[in-house]
């Protein structure tokens, strides 16, 4: 797999999360959101965990009370769901959903090192699991190099997307279709929060659509998935303003 910048960068933000002091871990946890957005690698693969991830029953079977009424984080054991509940985590940390300071004392504060036990927890799994998705072997130093195409690893859905410089449109996003691409993994984030319908259902699959098919830059592909969960997304209040931006930078 050819180098890439964007996957790069989200290891020296899990790194730079992992080894620094609990003061500035909330600004820390933002800079990594920041380069797992500017990945469309990093988001697709996100998207394809959330989309079978249902955020309520697995985060009330992770932070939960032991037989002596303690709080503790017990870690699926699915690769996926963990991938999807640290994302989920993060993302609500960094939303003000969570409490960060309460979070670490009440199911970290058993330990020594509280924070240090939640970044091992949670945070070291998550960038392992990630790099081995892409193919990157740990190395001494907790160094990741690029595995060799020889190797049987399945690569396939992660290669690397490129963009047209002419394309660009604003300084943030190189173009529309990865804007587009970041706002869906916002909306499946928040789609996981309802109760499962038959239109939450629908939106959901909408949205990995518009994930999926980003790569192939196809203007009508993209105008009509973006009509299609503008119409089913009537009603579904968090969701409003995402879908609105969706459509400004669409149409």
């Amino acid at each position: 797999m050819a180098e890439n910048k964007s996957i790069e960068n989200f290891f020296n933000s899990c790194d730079d999360l992992i080894s620094c002091k609990f003061l500035v871990a909330e600004y820390k946890i933002t800079k990594l959101l920041k380069d797992i957005a500017n990945s469309s690698e990093i988001c697709s693969l996100i998207a394809e965990c959330l989309q079978s991830y249902n955020r309520d029953r697995e985060f009330a079977r992770t932070y939960i009370q032991d037989g002596h009424g303690q709080f503790v984080c017990v870690m699926p054991t699915e690769e996926f769901k963990i991938v999807a509940l640290v994302f989920c985590t993060l993302a609500d940390i960094d939303n003000k959903k969570i409490d960060f300071t309460d979070f670490i004392k009440r199911f970290f504060g058993r330990e020594e090192k509280p924070f240090e036990a939640f970044v091992q927890t949670m945070i070291v799994p998550f960038k392992n699991l990630i790099a081995e998705a892409f193919g990157y072997l740990k190395q001494e130093g907790d160094v990741f190099q690029e595995k060799d195409e020889d190797e049987d690893f399945e690569n396939e859905g992660s290669q690397e997307v490129t963009f047209d410089d002419e394309k660009v449109f604003s300084p943030i996003y190189k173009n529309v279709f990865e804007a587009s691409q970041k706002i869906a993994v916002q909306i499946l984030s928040e789609l996981d929060e309802y109760k499962e319908t038959r239109q939450i259902e629908d939106l959901k699959n909408i949205a990995t659509s518009i994930i999926k098919t980003s790569s192939l830059e196809d203007e009508i592909v993209l105008k009509a998935l973006t009509a299609s969960i503008k119409v089913l997304g009537k009603g579904v209040k968090s969701i409003k303003f995402l879908i609105k931006e969706l459509s400004e930078i669409v149409f």
